[in-house]
């Protein structure tokens, strides 16, 4: 039986640091973000049934979702974000159980910013969450995405706060420190898993 491990987080937490290191230990990783592109790619149903809802304009010119014009719509209106995960969701859950179903280890890691949002907890035997201080987040969401502080602060607070996340969470990360203070969390974690 295969064991599934939840990797959580908010947006620029660290999460994806974490799980590039334990796919370079050589755990398998269910990426639910890149599943998110995979059913939202070109000619796909998924984006059939977002264009559907939201119209042609989060097209860009070859047909490709805009994703930075359809995030300025959702994260602006809650409704809309609800809208778009409602129609999006059922595809990226297919494909994640999937994965899950044909995994090749016995531990997998299933790294999803919104594990508890869309309730794909209960998928996990064990929850991990890598949080970091508020001031670090924003830092953080502001260098990498270019926005002000009240868009990445719009972006933050449409997620569920780190300090429920990290209630329902077995362990927690704290990223706020340097990526090496991070790593040795990770791996002191993951070497007393069992």
């Amino acid at each position: 039986m295969v064991e599934v491990i939840g990797l959580t987080g908010g947006i620029a937490t660290g999460k994806s640091t974490v799980s590039s290191y334990l796919a370079s230990q050589g755990y398998e990783i269910i990426d639910a973000d890149k599943i998110t592109h995979q059913v939202q790619a070109k000619g796909s149903t998924g984006l059939a049934a977002i264009t559907a809802f939201f119209g042609k304009d989060i097209l860009n010119d070859n047909g490709e979702l805009n994703r930075k014009k359809l995030g300025a719509i959702v994260f602006s209106d809650s409704q809309k974000l609800t809208a778009l995960t409602r129609i999006i969701d059922p595809y990226i859950r297919n494909e994640v159980n999937n994965r899950i179903n044909n995994a090749k280890g016995d531990v997998i890691i299933l790294d999803a910013p919104t594990l508890f949002e869309n309730g794909y907890h209960f998928m996990c035997d064990k929850i991990v969450t890598v949080a970091c201080n508020i001031d670090e987040q924003i830092k953080r969401v502001m260098n990498r995405d270019g926005l002000d502080k009240k868009a990445a602060l719009q972006r933050i607070n449409s997620q569920w706060s780190l300090d429920i996340k990290k209630k329902l969470s077995d362990e927690t990360v704290d990223s706020s420190g340097s990526i090496m203070q991070t790593r040795a969390q990770v791996v002191k974690l993951f070497n007393n898993k069992d």
